[in-house]
């Protein structure tokens, strides 16, 4: 018996040594799942995050480098990508001309708006761009060709009206019900106003247009308040926020319209009210590239 085990272990030993005999196979030991689809950062992405879709998609079916390289200066996303890494909203006038370091070509200023345009040649194209302000704080930048400039500045007139409209009746401190509650008081008080006035000029005692009473011009004046007031609130009136973004204790809501130029072209213009805590910080009006 135990000359017959002996020999079946001196068999299996002949066998294993004839199976590690033959050739040596290699392989890769275990992969982490998805371990090759990693984002990494590459040459391009602080130009890829600064791109439109449109732009994004154009870009990438160049697949030459130099190619893509003029194409970003062509297109001036080089200065647009530079605008990204230097501003912060909410940054001072001064503190954005030091880091711009640069001669405005032009100052302007209405009321708490400033706007400072500028121009910059990267050895491929002149482009032009502008840092917009309200009371010192910087709200919005953009780069723009040439062609652009014409819509750019209708853009830009549309929103510093509105935001001197938000300046008007608005307050840091106030809460989103109590601005909703204003515009409604403020329609109401338009509508009990105007009823005052259609009751007057109805009056059997009226005679018409002649000499101009006390009573007339009180009823004129309360009547402009009344329609200047409602004017300034009837942006709030029924609206509610599109967005809402919590980062506590701040909370932004934010509004979106659609401005359309003499062209037909239309470009989404945010409307964006910072709270804490409930109560109102700052308000700001822009578009994004």
């Amino acid at each position: 018996m135990r000359n017959a085990t002996l020999a079946l272990f001196v068999g299996l030993a002949t066998v294993l040594a004839g199976c590690s005999s033959g050739p040596e196979v290699k392989g890769r030991g275990p992969q982490a799942i998805g371990s090759a689809s990693t984002p990494t950062k590459t040459r391009w992405s602080t130009y890829l995050q600064v791109m439109t879709d449109k732009e994004r998609l154009e870009f990438l079916d160049i697949q030459d480098s130099f190619d893509r390289e003029q194409w970003i200066r062509r297109n001036g996303i080089d200065v647009r990508a530079d605008l990204h890494n230097r501003l912060a909203r909410g940054i001072s006038v001064e503190a954005a001309r030091r880091r711009i370091a640069e001669v405005p070509d032009e100052i302007t200023r209405d009321g708490s708006t400033t706007m400072l345009f500028y121009s910059r040649y990267n050895t491929q194209s002149r482009t032009n761009f502008y840092l917009m302000f309200e009371a010192d704080q910087l709200v919005s930048w953009n780069s723009y060709t040439l062609e652009e400039q014409q819509r750019e500045r209708h853009l830009l007139e549309f929103e510093a009206k509105l935001m001197r409209k938000f300046n008007t009746v608005l307050e840091v401190g106030m809460g989103a019900p109590a601005i909703r509650k204003q515009a409604e008081n403020a329609q109401a008080d338009l509508n009990r106003v105007e009823l005052a006035h259609r009751e007057k000029l109805g009056s059997g005692d009226f005679k018409g247009a002649g000499k101009a009473t006390f009573s007339d011009y009180i009823v004129a004046e309360s009547l402009l308040y009344a329609r200047n007031r409602a004017e300034l609130f009837s942006w709030f009136q029924g609206r509610q926020p599109d967005k809402v973004i919590l980062h506590r204790p701040f909370e932004t809501h934010q509004y979106y319209m659609l401005h359309k130029d003499v062209r037909g072209r239309e470009t989404v213009v945010i409307a964006e009210f910072v709270y804490e805590s409930g109560a109102l910080q700052a308000w700001y009006v822009y578009h994004e590239k």
